[in-house]
């Protein structure tokens, strides 16, 4: 299935739809990249490539660090393009396949204060829908649930946007996260007061929008769900908006929405007295991290923004890493 409405103008075209019915054929989802490769397409017309052959001067250019951009954001086109080039030659074609293109940003992550998540929430509650029909309407509510959703049970934000309605059990309070990072499931429960806005939301767009998709937050199109593209600009918008958007030197994103949920339930136990060295476990279960030691990434996030953890956890000189300086471009 391709993007509704594209057609492949570029010599890749055909291999590129190739390429993305057999990933599907063997279950990956392949959205994103997709639309990564939609706009590698769009690259290769407005370069006049005529034959099919990935160069390396061509992969270079496709995937070269653009204004305003992190790494990470290049990598992530290098890593699709990879992809791509190992399916071209397994069709006997010529491609360059680009190494060491995976960068990993050690740069702290923006945590949000109080003040901040009202303030941005706010702006998403206010945003209105960019046409008057029943979709877009639609969408601005799928929009704030989402994103309370990602904060308050500290999800990446495809495990949210991929949730079907069958993996939401209001019964046990339960998402059932299937195929996450690691391509490991999980059930992650959600409070009584998450649970009634949920209920209310499925009981509207089944209701009011005549929404029957199997995704619990369907997209424009109810096929498919939520894009992560058009979540991360909802956000993005909803922060910019904020008083405190024109201080801020490293802007927060969705996932910033997870770190805060982590480091406030950090803040709670150790306000509780409750030991960290004993329920890291269940948090990084909860999270769907690989161990522990995973988890511990977060305390380098609380060490600058919860003084109250210092003070109160003994043992934490012993098990917080050190912070590695932010590397120099």
């Amino acid at each position: 299935m391709k993007i509704t409405g594209y057609q492949y103008g570029s010599c890749f075209g055909p291999y590129i739809q190739q390429f993305i019915e057999k990933k599907r054929s063997i279950g990956f989802v392949y959205e994103h990249e997709e639309w990564e490769l939609k706009h590698f397409d769009q690259f290769c017309c407005e370069k006049g490539v005529s034959e099919p052959s990935l160069s390396r001067a061509l992969v270079m250019e496709w995937g070269q660090l653009r204004e305003n951009e992190y790494k990470t954001t290049s990598g992530s086109r290098f890593s699709v393009i990879r992809q791509f080039g190992l399916f071209l030659l397994s069709l006997g074609l010529e491609a360059y396949l680009p190494s060491n293109y995976s960068y990993r940003s050690k740069s702290k992550t923006h945590v949000l204060s109080d003040e901040e998540i009202i303030s941005v929430f706010r702006g998403i509650d206010q945003r209105q829908p960019t046409h008057n029909n029943p979709s877009f309407r639609r969408l601005a509510l799928e929009y704030r649930i989402i994103l309370r959703l990602i904060y308050c049970c500290g999800l990446r934000i495809s495990e949210a946007r991929l949730l079907k309605k069958k993996d939401v059990d209001f019964e046990s309070g339960t998402l059932r996260i299937t195929q996450s990072k690691g391509y490991k499931d999980r059930l992650v429960y959600f409070a009584s007061d998450m649970k009634q806005l949920l209920l209310q939301y499925h009981e509207k767009i089944s209701s009011r929008y005549n929404c029957q998709a199997e995704w619990f937050f369907p997209g424009r199109y109810p096929d498919r769900p939520l894009p992560v593209v058009t979540i991360d600009m909802v956000f993005r918008n909803a922060w910019n908006q904020t008083p405190f958007a024109a201080t801020c030197d490293k802007a927060p994103t969705v996932h910033s929405l997870r770190h805060t949920f982590v480091i406030k339930r950090m803040n709670l136990w150790m306000e509780q007295g409750v030991s960290l060295k004993e329920m890291l476990p269940y948090l990084s279960r909860y999270l769907g991290h690989a161990s522990p030691n995973e988890t511990f990434y977060y305390y380098h996030q609380v060490d600058s923004a919860f003084k109250i953890i210092r003070q109160q956890d003994k043992s934490s000189s012993s098990v917080i890493p050190e912070v590695i300086a932010d590397e120099k471009e």
